[in-house]
């Protein structure tokens, strides 16, 4: 029996990711309402928030069984539990089109990064006044709505008077609420859960008690902390709220798609990435490459020759394995041919060290035609003296438009996870998905068992 359930959990598992990437980042917003052409019931709901020193604000939450959003004067925010996106949209036509598993990640990430740090921070192996304040495993945990295996469980105290429910900790409220008196309709409830994790900086074993009671808060007051900031209670206050039985998906039609940020060289390699999908781009045939790396040879470019290899080998979708001895594959006879010349070339130890070349030993490589292939290989390993994040977002830029290679985009999404930019991370690995030469066993497979291990994992975010 349990093999027939894991077997259907992997069956299930594949036919929600071949949903979630039904709809590229680069799709405009008629996409997506393709998906969601039901209507569906929604509860609407509005809110005023106020806290000390600020001025009130309005916020509008709908709830619905595949979706909820938030907009207030930042905008729209909506979560696409369907197709497990994200999708930001201010005043103008244009709106950001994210992968929800982006999001779940950083908070993965961020909460993990957190616990190393108090532990090196225990350790005594970092000055205090090097850390950040917040170090408290509770507000850790609030902060980022997830919990980490090795932070300690905190103590709260619950208590109730006056139809207002109270969680305390070490004394001092941390979140109240007095709920409104009628009930959220059932067909919705399952969404409460991730509402919280959006809604309000809370610990998740108070939103699993929010969660459980059924009910949506009439008020809630929420003690937040920050850096170097005494801490701070938002209140909400309910003063509408509606029922509609028939709404349609939250986003405007004809929205135009656009980058999740619009620093540096990302707007040209979303661009790049999208267009490359919609004209159905592939790599040089196989053939192709076989002939330059023979080009190369013949001219003793032993480098060139290597670099035109390490890309066949990524635009054929899967990794060719070792050579052995006397191997008759053709990516072997040709390694085997531009090995010594490899050898003889005083740049090969410097192209492949352990961290990319200095800013100074580069201009060697300028004569090299595919030298974008190394800078691509750079991307990803610490950087050498001089190296700037800029000039390394240009080199993989130079990398995509040399070549439509679906593994490109595995190493150019490392860069911008690497950077703390998930977002962006998750864009081009949507992208590099989407090309017409992404095959399932290429290096992007990673990150769709990712995907599936975030999904098991944290499934209060889903």
């Amino acid at each position: 029996m349990s093999k027939l359930i894991q077997s259907l959990s992997a069956l299930w598992l594949a036919v929600v990711c071949a949903t979630a990437s039904a709809v590229s980042p680069a799709d405009g917003s008629d996409a997506v309402l393709a998906v969601h052409s039901q209507p569906e019931g929604e509860l609407r709901l509005q809110y005023t928030r106020d806290a000390a020193g600020e001025d009130a604000q309005m916020i509008t939450l709908g709830l619905a069984q595949d979706y909820h959003y938030l907009r207030d004067v930042n905008g729209l925010r909506v979560y696409d539990y369907r197709l497990r996106r994200i999708y930001s949209a201010g005043p103008g036509n244009e709106f950001a089109n994210d992968s929800l598993y982006a999001e779940v990640w950083f908070r993965t990430a961020e909460i993990e990064s957190r616990v190393r740090l108090r532990k090196a921070l225990q350790a005594g192996a970092i000055s205090p006044d090097k850390a950040p304040s917040l170090q408290d495993p509770f507000w850790m945990e609030s902060e980022l709505g997830v919990t980490a295996p090795g932070l300690p469980r905190p103590v709260l105290q619950r208590s109730e008077a006056d139809g207002r429910i109270r969680w305390l900790l070490d004394g001092a409220e941390v979140v109240a609420v007095r709920y409104d008196a009628e009930p959220v309709p059932p067909g919705i409830r399952a969404g409460l859960r991730r509402m919280w994790s959006t809604f309000a900086h809370i610990h998740p074993s108070i939103a699993d008690d929010l969660t459980a009671s059924g009910q949506i808060p009439n008020e809630l007051w929420v003690t937040t902390m920050q850096p170097g900031k005494s801490s701070t209670v938002l209140h909400w206050k309910l003063t509408a709220r509606h029922w509609e039985s028939h709404a349609r998906f939250p986003l405007s039609p004809h929205l135009i798609a656009r980058p999740t940020t619009s620093a540096g060289a990302f707007p040209e390699i979303f661009k790049l990435l999208s267009k490359e999908i919609a004209d159905r781009k592939l790599p040089p045939t196989q053939d192709a490459y076989v002939a330059r790396t023979q080009s190369a040879l013949d001219r003793g470019a032993g480098l060139e020759a290597l670099l035109v290899l390490i890309e066949m080998n990524l635009a054929a979708g899967h990794p060719s394995g070792q050579c052995l001895p006397s191997d008759p594959r053709v990516y072997c006879t040709l390694s085997v041919k531009a090995g010594p010349l490899i050898k003889s070339d005083p740049r090969y130890m410097i192209a492949f060290g352990r961290q990319s070349p200095d800013v100074g030993d580069r201009g060697q490589f300028d004569t090299v035609p595919n030298a974008y292939v190394l800078r691509l290989l750079w991307a990803t390993r610490p950087p050498g003296k001089g190296v700037v994040f800029e000039q390394t977002e240009r080199d993989l830029l130079a990398a995509l438009s040399a070549s439509p290679v679906a593994d490109f985009t595995k190493d150019t999404g490392d860069f911008y996870a690497r950077a703390w930019q998930p977002m962006a991370a998750w864009q081009v690995w949507d992208l590099g998905r989407l090309l017409a030469g992404h095959t399932g066993d290429d290096l992007l497979h990673p990150i769709d068992s990712l995907e599936d291990q975030l999904y098991v994992g944290v499934p209060s975010l889903f």
